[in-house]
């Protein structure tokens, strides 16, 4: 059996998302592939209908495109998502809207197992239904979705939050966070949440008895 699992982690660290999405294939027991979308350049869905129709597969040439065929073959797949404004990011976004070349007569994908992981700092029910919402086009058998809210805006590490009254940090706090100091145990994680980490075991062990 093999699971392969994707995650929009933001650049240049493993965040919450990377971590849960390779912890829900390290537990899953099967052999598993991670693949980090900030590490790829490639864009969103061209239109270009007369390569994928045929082999109802996606055939626009960059770094995605030859982990589409590892979707079609992979036994299971993970997709994990941060929360920009409210919803999944553009990098999700422009890697899930390209599996329209499964979408032509049928769908070679449908019914295969996936898992949804969605992670942010305030609310996420809008990007976990947006997510759930483009999946469900391909008829995907979506077994399980985990979220983690972390409480942790990217003002944590910006350095401005001093002088901000536009980020999320201030609309978390107002004035307070102009005074606050942030340190390291701010940046909460999924593994010390138990919630969080019973749903990560929860939707592996889905993933072991497929």
């Amino acid at each position: 059996m093999k699971v392969i699992g994707f995650s929009a982690g933001s650049v240049g660290r493993e965040g919450n998302v990377d971590r849960m999405v390779k912890a829900i294939l390290e537990k899953s027991g099967h052999e598993a592939e991670f693949v980090k979308l900030a590490d790829l350049s490639y864009s969103g869905c061209k239109g270009c209908v007369q390569l994928c129709a045929r082999p109802q597969v996606c055939k626009l040439e960059d770094d995605a495109q030859p982990y589409y065929e590892k979707v079609k073959e992979a036994d299971a797949v993970v997709i994990g998502t941060p929360v920009y404004f409210d919803t999944m990011t553009s990098m999700a976004w422009s890697f899930v809207e390209r599996f329209f070349g499964y979408r032509h007569v049928d769908i070679p994908i449908a019914g295969k197992p996936f898992v949804a992981v969605v992670g942010g700092a305030m609310m996420l029910d809008s990007a976990v239904e947006q997510l759930q919402k483009v999946l469900g086009a391909f008829e995907v058998n979506l077994v399980d979705t985990v979220r983690f809210q972390s409480k942790v805006p990217p003002c944590f590490k910006c350095g401005r939050h001093k002088e901000c009254e536009i980020g999320g940090l201030y609309k978390m706090l107002g004035d307070a966070a102009k005074e606050l100091t942030i340190t390291k145990e701010m940046f909460t994680q999924w593994e010390d949440d138990a919630a969080t980490a019973a749903a990560i075991d929860a939707a592996a062990e889905k993933l072991k008895n497929i």
